[in-house]
């Protein structure tokens, strides 16, 4: 059975919607660096906020008056990708569409609250802190509950490569399943201090507002975040091969991984653009010895040097980001590339493709690769 993108959604700190983030990278736009509030000492780190009023109308839902924001920028792209794919949410779409909600961290956020919640006012205050599944899960819910879906949500926790996870999960859904007619597949990242410090004790997170891919490897920075796609049964965008994911046991070993992993999925036909997911850390070594083996003369677009790191958003943004770029004919440029990938893609420009490839590689030891194709 062939699945197909039938809509594709975003919130970044570009745009409030897919397009216009679209339009802004295209542009060669940056986000705007903040420094992360509430820090220790003078371990100050910076991100890339998505801006308040990108989020009015979610936060407008009365189900979402006490959600966090990674609830709020969830549906939020949520909501994009089913105008996208010109789908009304109600009662009856609830009952043909399930959602697949791929996570990093942001249930650590929910779960911060919760603890802030009991030191203030008491271990009485209502919490869900002893039961995790319903802090993990509560983003998902949330978007389900707004849809009327009942049975079919799902959470999936991973690293930066769940939601190329997430996407070959909701194609077996689709699979197994004929009554079901769409599924709806989200990321979402929400910024933490503690999240960031984290990753700058595995130095892989700097304190500088910027970072360089395909250069000289320091650490990154994190943004905030969402991105969705919507899977079904037509469309003009073919999810030509997806995959669960596999495993690394080391930084070295990544690039080993990711050598023979892509290939694979990308299969025997040629790869027109690669939407990658450099982000100044290993993963940027492990890509540029891939793309210089396997697919030497596709161009590679990164697009967390102008957004940031958005962990359990990004597989899903760059797949968007290659949506759009079949969809328009059109690659935009990289910012801060460095010179040790020849094949990156530094200005914005018109292309001739039909297929694009999707490659991450995650902080938790998981590479991943998704192809789309696209007739001309």
């Amino acid at each position: 059975m062939s699945v197909f993108v039938e809509g594709v959604g975003a919130i970044s700190p570009v745009g409030p919607n897919a397009e216009q983030t679209w339009a802004a990278l295209c542009d060669g736009q940056e986000a705007a660096r903040a420094v992360m509030p509430q820090a220790m000492a003078d371990r100050a780190y910076y991100c890339c906020p998505v801006s308040p009023k990108f989020l009015s109308e979610a936060a407008r839902y009365p189900r979402l008056r006490r959600s966090g924001t990674i609830s709020l920028l969830g549906t939020a792209a949520s909501l994009d990708a089913l105008t996208d794919a010109s789908l009304k949410q109600g009662k009856e779409l609830g009952g043909r569409i399930a959602v697949v909600f791929a996570i990093c961290s942001g249930g650590v956020n929910y779960t911060r609250r919760f603890y802030d919640e009991i030191a203030r006012v008491g271990a009485n205050s209502a919490s869900p802190l002893l039961f995790p599944e319903t802090v993990f899960n509560a983003a998902a819910s949330h978007v389900a509950a707004l849809l009327g879906v009942d049975g079919q949500s799902y959470t999936v926790v991973g690293d930066s490569s769940i939601g190329l996870s997430a996407i070959h999960f909701g194609c077996q859904l689709l699979e197994m399943q004929p009554e079901l007619e769409h599924c709806l597949v989200v990321g979402t990242e929400e910024t933490d201090w503690l999240l960031a410090d984290a990753f700058a004790s595995w130095k892989m997170a700097e304190r500088e507002s910027r970072f360089e891919v395909y250069g000289k490897k320091s650490g990154t920075v994190f943004g905030e975040g969402s991105a969705a796609v919507v899977l079904g049964r037509n469309g003009a965008i073919k999810i030509a091969n997806s995959h669960p994911g596999q495993s690394f046991f080391s930084i070295h070993e990544a690039g080993e991984v990711a050598l023979k992993l892509f290939p694979k999925i990308a299969g025997s036909e040629p790869v027109d653009f690669v939407v990658a997911s450099a982000n100044g850390t290993f993963a940027d070594e492990a890509e540029q010895r891939v793309f210089s083996t396997a697919f030497p003369a596709a161009p590679v677009y990164c697009p967390k040097p102008a957004i940031g790191e958005n962990l359990g958003a990004s597989a899903l943004f760059q797949t968007v980001c290659a949506v759009l770029a079949l969809r328009h004919q059109k690659l935009p440029g990289t910012l801060q590339a460095g010179l040790k990938l020849s094949s990156v893609n530094r200005e914005t420009r018109t292309i001739d493709a039909s297929r694009g490839f999707v490659s991450s590689i995650g902080f938790n030891q998981q590479v991943n690769g998704l192809v789309l194709g696209h007739p001309k």
